[in-house]
């Protein structure tokens, strides 16, 4: 690799290069490929995939399907009593996957596994070629893509949360970027057209995710604004051709979704969703035990936050091509820590956004200027350990020590994720007995899933064509407020019977639901109160796991 302080391209490449470069492009491809398949091998067992977001887009991935098949619609009638889900959430994603899906013999759950697999390890692949757009040396973005797909968050994203969105956006995002890089370099539009279509790709897999991408393009033009004063109409063509682009690629979903969203006017209950001191987000960095826990802040882990805090202190030390991603590392590691620490958070637009995934974001770039931390640094210390000894054994084991080390972590951090995080949902007898209940009984009537995890608002239209009272957008929901009403009496164990039949009313719900499966929905605390307001409720069916109650009419 390059030192950081040098320019691209400074050492001369010899008339194999070319074939050279595409060995050791499809070597790098090689091998994160099967890290990839080793870390997520358990989303190819049996079951469903986990996540606590993964009934949501296996729900509008099936309802694609159903549309092109002639069973569904623009507007999805089994969540939130009308849900425009193609308005509400970028549709690239789950669209893609029920595209394929609908082709006859190919299954949505397998569809939906292999394209999550895919992406997941994209996100190691793109940042190998950004390493490498950016003058490393091959084996240097090699190790900073295998961080990235090793570091936790981005594992606990594909098989803890469910990001499947995000997972996806995130390398079309990192694309973009190289493209950007590539065209300034080059002084050429068509880089620039590309990565800005992709990055308009990203958004329209999840908009989030392509914000925080774009937050690079701040820091990354002025760094050359001011760098090199004398190529700034390459910069101004790049960067116009950048935008144009994106802003082309995204505008026919943007302006809709604008719309709806005010239409909306959807309020988090926390502004950036999570609240905490910066303390316990410090603290939270290297607890192992917060390790496949439904929390954040959350582990992040002693290689990566090593490296990656090394590299962001040499990135904004050193001038090169690094420093701009340095910065944009501090930015999301900024949005990442909350409202507490961070009072921009609790502003409008900002307010809006999951704090717990800009910490995801952060990790490629992380890896990636982490990776050139690791070279500078090892790289002096075997310099100096050939000088002081004169062995070449010693000053070979000290080069590789380092390195070794971080990545030893990292591969620590990765195997014991992979081991907890990537185990498949199934589905429980008792929750089977239920569908099939739901299946079999004639009337109308939708139903509140209370202890499921979200996965009622899957398979309960998924398996008996049953609609839901909500879903698992509540931000593209007309009716969010009732909605969340009712989640909050799950969340603090709080239940208000007589409430919760009056919002079940104004929802045209009659079913409630209760699977002992979730504590944190507290459906022990939900199952007991209801029993205790017969005049309101009747258990309807009951498999002692789970309990089926109906809504009375009032008298």
């Amino acid at each position: 690799m390059h030192p950081p302080s040098a320019p691209a391209g400074a050492v001369a490449e010899g008339p194999g290069a070319p074939q050279r470069r595409r060995l050791q492009g499809l070597g790098a491809a090689a091998a994160l490929l099967l890290t990839g398949l080793v870390v997520a091998r358990g989303l190819l067992r049996p079951g469903f995939p986990p996540g606590v977001d993964t009934p949501l887009f296996l729900h509008l991935s099936w309802f694609v399907r159903e549309t092109l098949r002639g069973a569904g619609g623009w507007t999805d009638p089994y969540w939130y009593g009308g849900f425009p889900y193609l308005v509400a959430y970028p549709p690239l994603s789950y669209v893609v996957t029920g595209v394929v899906a609908a082709i006859p013999g190919v299954g949505l759950v397998f569809v939906y596994k292999v394209v999550l697999l895919l992406a997941y390890v994209g996100n190691g692949g793109v940042v190998y070629l950004l390493g490498r757009e950016l003058g490393m040396r091959w084996v240097w973005a090699l190790g900073a893509g295998l961080v990235t797909l090793l570091a936790y968050p981005l594992v606990a994203a594909a098989g803890l949360w469910g990001w499947y969105s995000t997972v996806g956006a995130m390398p079309l995002g990192i694309a973009a970027l190289v493209g950007l890089e590539r065209a300034y370099r080059e002084g050429r539009r068509f880089p620039a057209l590309w990565g800005g279509v992709a990055l308009g790709l990203s958004v329209l897999a999840h908009h989030m995710t392509g914000f925080a991408v774009a937050l690079a393009l701040p820091g990354w033009v002025l760094f050359y604004l001011f760098r090199e004063p004398s190529r700034r109409p390459d910069l101004y063509r790049a960067v116009l051709t950048f935008v144009g682009a994106t802003v082309l690629t995204t505008a026919v979903w943007m302006v809709p979704w604008l719309v709806h969203l005010l239409e909306v006017g959807f309020r988090r209950e926390e502004p950036g969703l999570w609240t905490f001191p910066l303390r316990v987000y410090l603290k939270a960095l290297t607890d192992w035990g917060l390790v496949g826990q439904y929390t954040y802040p959350s582990y992040v882990g002693m290689g990566l936050l090593f490296a990656g805090v090394g590299g962001v202190v040499l990135s904004l030390t050193t001038a090169s091509r690094f420093t701009p991603y340095g910065i944009l590392v501090l930015v999301l590691v900024g949005f990442s820590v909350g409202e507490q620490a961070n009072p921009l958070v609790r502003v409008w637009p900002f307010a809006g956004l999951d704090v717990a995934r800009f910490q995801l974001y952060a990790v490629p770039f992380a890896a990636l200027l982490g990776a050139a931390f690791v070279q500078r640094v090892g790289g002096g210390l075997r310099d100096w350990v050939g000088r002081t000894t004169g062995r070449g054994w010693a000053r070979g084991a000290a080069g590789a020590a380092l390195p070794l080390l971080v990545l030893g972590s990292l591969v620590w951090d990765g195997a014991l994720a992979s081991q907890r995080l990537f185990q498949p949902y199934r589905v429980a007898p008792g929750f089977q007995e239920a569908l099939d209940w739901f299946g079999q009984e004639g009337s109308k009537g939708k139903v509140l899933g209370v202890g499921f995890w979200n996965w009622d608002d899957f398979l309960l239209p998924y398996s008996v064509r049953r609609p839901v009272v909500d879903g698992w957008h509540d931000e593209g929901a007309a009716n969010w407020r009732e909605v969340r009403a009712l989640r909050m009496m799950m969340w603090t164990g709080k239940i208000d019977v007589p409430q919760a039949h009056r919002l079940l009313g104004q929802l045209g719900g009659r079913f409630i639901v209760v699977q002992d499966y979730v504590p944190g929905e507290s459906p022990t605390k939900f199952r007991r109160a209801l029993r205790e307001h017969p005049e309101l409720f009747r258990v309807a069916a009951d498999w002692g796991d789970v309990t089926i109650f109906e809504r009375l009419s009032s008298s």
